[in-house]
């Protein structure tokens, strides 16, 4: 064949390709157009989380008691129960003396403003703690002694006055007191030094001496004699593993750590080194900051010291509201109706934790549970939760009559967030408790009633992700499907995902598995 009949031939095949891949494209056209999505509104299928859940298990009982708690620094001017007395709702239990109370009252606002106030600044240094970053420290030089000049004969030195200037030492004694420091190899002593300083060979072989139970001792000459001035240099000195004994009455420089053999004439430059660096021993200079671990330390602490203030501010705020439940005329009344148990005498109260008096209900269904310390200034005596039956699987709803303010270690609670917190005993009341029996167990549920209880959550079904993040299959203004992406949050049950960008409630999504989850592709009903 020549190469016209070769050209002919490839010219033919490229022409019947190119129809073959038309008639493929227009079938998947065809195919497209015919396809429709199915497309359900947010509005049916939202599954939102009205806030952070805490569950726990309660049993129920027909009789509920009220326990009445002595506040601190309060005394009891009258007890108007006996124990096994009948009272009803509203009636005196006992009254306080109310003589200071007004300003008891401002004292515990104070007390509150304050624990507020240093829970707000430790907060903020942890945030300003995080966002550090951690830096590497160069590891500090070994001074190198200069070389000594030629003795000149000895004098007699008189001992230099005063034996300190200011804070910092210009010589030190075994009689010298440290600035700060345990002497231990973690936290030694540390005496501050001007930087002509030197030691006596009495201290040197006092520290020598204890061997079995070495001191540690850190000289330090610091910036401007300041210990929180930059530290120009140090000489670490411990017993541990013995020091040459040296002559009591010689004398040792702490910034060459070299012997002194001659009189050194003053120099009123000396001064200078409080502003300067010294020329004939530079010193590296430190990055300014802190290491990793002293990060992790730092932060470490200041969470558990954000942990004792939360708990301390959420005490002071509560013993502040029961004082202004008495505020008026002292008197705190029965919540319930029922009988007067375990009185206690005002002489013999106790530091145990345990109540002045119980009132014992008989009427109507109760059920209690327990609610993390977190949720304390969250959850309020009136709200409603859940209670589901184990035996029966029926939901009732109950109102909490009453939160503990002391914590119960033995309550079997469990919920999202830290788990290493104190859970508080509540009582809730069942109104409608039909089909509910005494002693039966049920699982509690309540919600953060202060959140906002607008949201969207959706089964994780309906997202997919690739390389432009989570998206799902939208029903567009045109009637066809198109791939809007979100933003997700929280993950509730394993399987409800929350919805924080990308979807409104007027939104429909489809399935966005199998043959018509396409962008483009119809959409059943169009309005």
């Amino acid at each position: 064949m020549g190469k016209k009949g070769i050209i002919i031939a490839m010219v033919s095949l490229g022409v019947v390709g190119g129809a073959i891949y038309g008639g493929i494209k227009a079938y998947q056209n065809y195919q497209d157009n015919s396809l429709e999505a199915d497309v359900e509104a947010i509005s049916n299928i939202n599954q939102f989380y009205f806030g952070q859940d805490m569950t726990s298990v309660g049993t129920v009982k027909n009789d509920f008691s009220q326990s009445v708690y002595l506040l601190e620094d309060k005394n009891v001017s009258e007890v108007y129960v006996e124990e096994g007395q009948k009272v009803s709702e509203g009636d005196p239990l006992i009254a306080y003396d109310m003589t200071l109370s007004e300003l008891e009252m401002e004292m515990k606002e104070l007390d509150v403003a304050t624990t507020a106030n240093k829970l707000e600044a430790a907060k903020k240094q942890l945030e300003k703690l995080r966002a550090m970053k951690p830096i590497s420290r160069n590891p500090a030089p070994t001074p190198v002694a200069p070389p000594q000049p030629t003795p000149e004969p000895e004098q007699p030195e008189p001992a230099p006055e005063p034996q300190m200037t200011g804070s910092a030492y210009n010589y030190i004694t075994p009689d010298s007191e440290p600035s700060g420091g345990a002497g231990t190899a973690e936290e030694p002593y540390v005496y501050l030094c001007m930087p002509g300083c030197y030691v006596y060979g009495a201290f040197i072989n006092g520290i020598s001496q204890e061997q079995e139970n070495p001191v540690y001792v850190s000289l330090e000459i610091h910036k401007k004699n300041v210990l929180t001035g930059k530290l120009l240099g140090s000489w670490k000195l411990s017993g541990e593993g013995g020091l040459p004994m040296v002559e009591d009455d010689s004398r040792w420089s702490v910034a060459t750590r070299s012997q002194i053999v001659e009189e050194e004439e003053e120099d009123p430059e000396d001064d200078e080194w409080m502003d300067e660096e010294p020329e004939d021993v530079p010193e590296p200079e430190e990055p300014e900051g802190y290491t990793a671990e002293e990060l992790a330390k730092m932060i470490r602490d200041k969470e558990e010291n954000i942990r004792d203030l939360d708990l301390a501010s959420r005490k002071a705020q509560l013993e502040l509201e029961q004082m202004k439940q008495v505020s008026d005329d002292g008197i705190v009344r029965a919540t319930i109706t029922g009988i007067v148990k375990d009185l206690s005498e005002v002489q013999e109260i106790s530091n145990d934790g345990s109540p002045f008096l119980t009132v014992s209900g008989s009427e109507g269904l109760y059920v209690s549970g327990a609610l993390s310390e977190l949720q304390l200034g969250q959850v309020e005596v009136g709200q409603v939760i859940y209670a589901n039956s184990w035996e029966s699987g029926k939901n009732f709803e109950a109102s909490i009559t009453e939160i503990s303010e002391y914590p119960d270690t033995s309550s079997e609670v469990w919920g999202e967030g830290n788990p290493n917190v104190s859970y508080y005993p509540y009582t809730a009341y069942i109104e409608d408790s039909e089909g509910l029996s005494n002693g039966e167990t049920v699982e509690l549920t309540m919600s953060n009633q202060k959140e906002s209880q607008d949201g969207i959550c959706i089964s994780k079904a309906y997202i997919r992700q690739d390389d432009g993040g989570k998206y799902v299959m939208k029903a567009g203004g045109d009637g066809r499907l198109v791939k809007q992406y979100v933003k997700t949050g929280r993950i509730l049950w394993g399987d409800s995902t929350e919805i924080v960008e990308g979807l409104t409630m007027e939104d429909r999504i489809a399935f966005p598995y199998g043959k018509a989850a396409k962008e483009g592709v119809k959409v059943k009903g169009t309005e």
